[in-house]
């Protein structure tokens, strides 16, 4: 072994976790020894040996003291995953306010999943919305990738664990970590159903109507509110991994959520549907994911 490949190895973070029967697992986990040959590097695939002395802090090591760079990063990346898979759900930031945390709860999520061109690390079903996710050890999302995802309209956030790579956390601690506390931004943002005129953003609609109703849902069991207006929206030919559109033509009437505004009712009262009219946005929370909002409308 020459004197660069002692220093790489000396320098090289202490592996705190390692493959266990196609899982990761971590050092407090285990007991110390070879065991039985059962503990692989999730990097080269090698034995692994827990050391669990009471001098130096718990880690695993490779058995025959191979030279492998970069397997604790590695590890970091794939339970990460695992994590998600486990969770189903995760925070991602409120598109007004970064500061602020939504959280999703997945219907379904599957991991190294092909969008087009792309290798997506994760990619989470729910509501028939659909989120990649890509998780930061050593490299962010390279420009490629932003560009395509921008391009196809992939919703897709970036999990950055970079700064957690030293960090001795158990498989517990790290949950919090990846659903929820450590940082995160958005690669690319849903975008809010209104109109595209030439590319740009436009909320100039045709509003056919609205309705401002309350009741009792026997489902439910309980008393519900609704607001809603509804827009005429042209058909789009717009494709996502598992629907695509060969042919479409005409309109589609899209729904959105109106402010419980009193003075916003009456003046759509006073309104001769179906008419022109130039909607105002606001994001807002509703239960576990935000939705546009409608706060005013106006005759154009």
């Amino acid at each position: 072994m020459n004197d660069k490949t002692k220093l790489e190895l000396q320098n090289e973070v202490e592996l705190k976790y390692a493959l266990f029967k196609n899982s990761i697992v971590h050092i407090s986990e285990v007991s110390s020894g070879l065991n039985l040959n059962n503990y692989r590097c999730p990097k080269c695939n090698s034995f692994l040996i827990a050391k669990k002395g009471d001098i130096r802090i718990h880690h695993f090591a490779h058995y025959n003291y191979e030279n492998c760079q970069g397997a604790q990063e590695t590890a970091l990346h794939k339970l990460a995953k695992e994590i998600l898979l486990q969770e189903k759900m995760v925070a991602i930031p409120d598109i007004n306010n970064p500061e602020q945390r939504v959280f999703i709860e997945f219907d379904e999520i599957k991991q190294e999943v092909r969008v087009f061109n792309l290798i997506v690390d994760v990619l989470g079903y729910w509501n028939n919305n659909e989120l990649a996710i890509e998780i930061k050890v050593t490299h962010e999302v390279d420009l490629r990738k932003i560009a395509v995802v921008r391009e196809k309209e992939i919703d897709m956030i970036e999990i950055d664990l970079s700064s957690y790579v030293n960090a001795n956390l158990s498989r517990d601690e790290l949950t919090t970590v990846v659903i929820e506390t450590a940082p995160r931004v958005w690669i690319n943002t849903p975008i809010i159903q209104v109109i595209e005129e030439e590319n740009k953003m436009s909320n100039n609609v045709k509003a056919m109507g609205f309705i401002s109703a309350y009741g009792y849902s026997r489902k439910n069991n309980s008393n519900f509110e609704m607001s809603n207006i509804y827009v005429m929206q042209p058909i789009e030919k717009k494709a996502s991994q598992n629907f695509t559109v060969t042919a479409c033509a005409g309109y589609d009437l899209i729904k959105f959520e109106i402010d419980d505004n009193r003075d916003l009712h009456d003046k759509l009262e006073r309104f001769d549907f179906p008419c022109d009219v130039a909607l105002t946005f606001d994001i807002r929370l509703k239960g576990n994911k935000t939705i546009p909002i409608v706060t005013d409308v106006n005759l154009i």
